[in-house]
């Protein structure tokens, strides 16, 4: 048997730019120095949403716009990190396949919507049920004064 060949476009790819990469901690870096860099301190960040903050916290100015973007890319709206946040459809484009097939290489996670996690559903922002009956269970150690 053969070597496996891999696709061409299987590398990673900056989604604000088209460029590609052959390691997500590259890309990451490419997009902490090209995209979400702030432009008055030159402060690296991690996602744009996280620029558009900092810009405003500590500079008292908005952005409006991803830096060095491709036009209709430059929306701040969308986290993006690495390869994670790209939306489908764009995701879809780029491999060439159809939106319909897209959806399908997302990896789903079901969880019962009885199972919890001290009284919590997980994932569910912090909606509680009742409290359970701590009989026979352990008491906590700490005590809040």
């Amino acid at each position: 048997m053969g070597k496996k060949k891999k696709r061409a476009s299987s590398k990673m790819w900056c989604y604000y730019c088209d460029r590609e990469f052959e390691d997500e901690k590259i890309l990451v870096q490419h997009q902490k120095a090209k995209h979400f860099k702030c432009h008055v301190c030159h402060k690296k960040l991690s996602t744009a949403g996280g620029m558009v903050i900092h810009v405003l916290q500590v500079h008292k100015e908005t952005v409006n716009k991803v830096p060095n973007a491709k036009p209709g890319r430059e929306s701040t709206d969308i986290e993006i990190y690495g390869m994670q946040g790209i939306p489908p459809d764009i995701l879809a484009a780029h491999y060439g396949e159809d939106d319909e097939d897209a959806p399908s290489k997302v990896a789903k996670v079901d969880i019962p919507p009885t199972q919890t996690v001290g009284g919590v559903v997980p994932g569910s922002l912090g909606v509680g049920y009742p409290p359970q009956s701590t009989f026979g269970m352990m008491q906590s150690v700490y005590v809040v004064l």
